[in-house]
């Protein structure tokens, strides 16, 4: 073991990878997120809430596209290199099957870190907020 110093620190880290097969023959590549990248992920599954005045009160979760937006932040090439962008959530969700999109959260969910209970709770979350009765919490770890 070595203590770090700046350079080593800011130098890019490689990033674990696996492969993920999908129907057919066909396979991508999923990866683990640097902290900007799950940073970005939090972000979008969060809307911030303002009160009357306009003033910030909190946060609510927003389920929507939550696959793809994990999906999107994950995909890369052999090298590590993402292959899609924040742009194509949308049409990523509408064009990839279920069972394809499954498999690369399993994989993007496990390589991240994302818990099958904080998947929940983000779903929890954002049932309620539909419901009209709207937690804010923290963003899912």
């Amino acid at each position: 073991m070595a203590l770090l110093n700046r350079e080593a620190l800011l130098k890019r880290q490689e990033l674990a990878t696996k492969q993920v097969f999908l129907e057919g023959e066909d396979y991508v590549y999923v990866r683990a997120m640097t902290g900007y990248e799950r940073d970005l992920f939090e972000q979008s599954i969060l809307k911030e809430k303002v009160d009357e005045k306009g003033e910030f009160i909190g946060y609510d979760r927003v389920s929507e596209n939550f696959r793809s937006k994990l999906a999107v932040l994950t995909i890369c090439d052999e090298k590590g290199d993402l292959i899609l962008n924040q742009d194509d959530y949308p049409q990523f969700s509408k064009s990839i099957s279920i069972v394809n999109l499954e498999k690369i959260i399993a994989e993007a969910s496990s390589l991240n870190q994302i818990t099958p209970k904080d998947k929940e709770e983000l779903i929890k979350k954002s049932n309620a907020a539909q419901d009209g009765n709207s937690n804010s919490g923290s963003v899912v770890n």
